[in-house]
């Protein structure tokens, strides 16, 4: 099991990163991290982790490696994310893939950008976001974590903790039904019964 972690350069939020990496140390899953340029990225609270990789390495050369994506929020993720063509193309590949991709704070209105969650249920901290999310024609929701068909979203930094498990419970299996999903087939007329 390999975890991308899409880190903002700038203003990601310290608690957020620790919450998440905990979890996926604790279910001893592999991560890296990347973000819109290799580099040092810096915390709100002064914290700094090295991302080797950009959104255009792992486009070019690394994709089919990761099982999931989690993309840190924070006012970095708002400033450098949501308007990052690298970062909106790897989330387009993951989803075409089918990889669990999982949003934080500020970060859902990337995947609303991308159009994955049109229609769809979603989070997203409070403020502009909320706005941003339904000009995308997302379905809102006023709560702490939303989980459906291997997107996974939280609110706040707090959430950081549940969110990371929501992705590692889609990686190991599906959370929405507690064990893997099965699909109906379709009848002979082309509907579901």
């Amino acid at each position: 099991m390999k975890i991308l972690i899409a880190v903002p350069p700038t203003g990601y939020h310290d608690k957020e990163l620790s919450l998440v990496i905990a979890v996926f140390d604790h279910n001893k899953a592999e991560y890296e991290f990347a973000s819109n340029q290799a580099g040092y990225a810096k915390g709100t609270l002064g914290g700094r982790v090295y991302a080797p990789l950009s959104f255009e390495d792992v486009i070019l050369h690394k994709e089919a490696e990761y099982d999931a994506m989690a993309i840190l929020g924070g006012h970095g993720g708002q400033a450098h994310f949501w308007n990052s063509k690298d970062l909106l193309e790897l989330v387009k590949i993951f989803r075409l893939h089918r990889k669990v991709i999982g949003a934080i704070s500020t970060s859902p209105v990337v995947l609303a950008r991308a159009g994955i969650l049109k229609k769809r249920p979603a989070t997203v901290i409070n403020g502009p976001p909320i706005r941003e999310m339904m000009k995308a024609d997302v379905k809102f929701e006023d709560k702490p974590v939303v989980f459906l068909d291997r997107i996974v979203t939280a609110r706040n930094p707090d959430d950081g903790k549940r969110f990371a498990e929501l992705i590692i419970e889609y990686i190991l299996g599906n959370p929405e039904f507690n064990g893997p999903q099965v699909v109906p087939a379709p009848n002979k007329l082309g509907f579901d019964i």
